[in-house]
């Protein structure tokens, strides 16, 4: 990101001893939900530090957050990660001691924080959106700027790999649907890491981790995205070997958005993918029923590649290269839809 984007604060805020009530509806610590108190010891402020509204005009700078660094540490010291799907911001600073941050307070500006903790050299931020973060130090202090996903691209989409974690899916001869929907994710990730188009994508999961539908869901809106697409692998309801094979994808019958529909998109990631594939056209059916398609409150689709239980396509689905046929087609049927739009 070559580019610095600030935004308009409306808050200055300070990380110190005293409670106060400011902008943010709550700083708390992360179980009790507590603020605070005046008096209260050392170790307990570095566990859940106070937030009071600064009044010195010198802590009125253009970056959102600024927190000074111990003595020679650089950026590539500290660990930052930015998970997507809770809107958690988490930087961790090496051996610092626990009353640090009531010595070097945080302050900075922004009124897009729902909660934040730190104690023992982490920062959690929860963000009320998806944000990505641009990160400097210079002279001795860590500068984070929290820049929106429209701010840095030019379409946004959201990619969902259906199950995962505790929740395997189908299993068809030992193999887990979770892998194989994770398996087509990755390769469309490298495909989109790969491209010169300038979109944002946002995956709910590129690990064997299961978030709930409410978070898969509601990437989308935080995101800002303009379509979102939940890979999935087909079964029988039973599980028993069958003739049935081919592709087919589900949409929200119910809703009737302006613009990019629900039905459409469903249509060209049909097209796209079996075309990439060279699977059986099973065409697109009403999904309003399925979770993940209900709960969306963008274009939503469910893309069931094709059939476990079906041993020709099964050996098909496992295959690597049958996967980079399925992203291909999943990516062919984005960058069809977002030129279209």
């Amino acid at each position: 990101m070559e580019n610095r984007i600030l935004r308009t604060a409306s808050v200055i805020l300070a990380v110190t001893i005293i409670a106060a009530t400011v902008a943010l509806e709550h700083f708390s610590d992360s179980h009790t939900g507590q603020v605070q108190q005046e008096g209260t010891s050392e170790e307990q402020i570095s566990e859940s530090p106070s937030i009071q509204v600064s009044e010195s005009k010198e802590e009125e700078f253009q970056q959102q957050l600024r927190l000074e660094l111990p003595e020679g540490m650089v950026l590539e010291d500290l660990v930052i990660e930015n998970d997507y799907v809770r809107q958690n911001i988490i930087i961790e600073i090496p051996d610092v001691e626990s009353n640090y941050f009531m010595e070097h307070p945080l302050l900075g500006q922004s009124n897009h924080i729902n909660d934040l903790y730190m104690g023992k050299g982490r920062i959690e931020i929860t963000m009320d959106a998806v944000y990505e973060v641009e990160s400097t130090v210079e002279d001795g202090y860590l500068y984070l700027d929290f820049i929106s996903p429209q701010e840095v691209y030019d379409k946004v989409v959201v990619i969902d790999a259906g199950h995962g974690g505790g929740a395997p899916g189908a299993i068809s001869q030992e193999v887990m649907e979770k892998d194989i929907n994770l398996a087509i994710v990755k390769e469309l990730k490298a495909l989109f890491e790969a491209s010169d188009e300038n979109i944002g994508v946002y995956y709910t999961r590129v690990e064997d981790e299961n978030p709930t539908f409410e978070q898969r869901a509601q990437l989308g809106v935080k995101s800002g995205a303009e379509l979102f697409i939940s890979v999935h692998s087909n079964s029988t309801g039973d599980g028993t070997v069958t003739q049935e094979h081919g592709t087919e994808v589900m949409y929200d019958e119910e809703k009737k958005e302006e613009g990019l529909t629900s039905e459409y998109l469903a249509q060209v990631c049909l097209e796209e993918t079996v075309a990439a594939m060279g699977s059986k056209n099973n065409g697109v059916l009403p999904g309003h029923s399925i979770d993940i398609i209900r709960i969306c409150e963008i274009p939503a689709v469910l893309l069931e590649v094709g059939y476990m239980t079906n041993q020709e396509e099964l050996e098909k689905l496992i295959s690597p290269e049958y996967q980079k046929q399925a992203a291909q087609g999943i990516y062919n049927a984005i960058l069809r839809v977002l030129q279209e739009d």
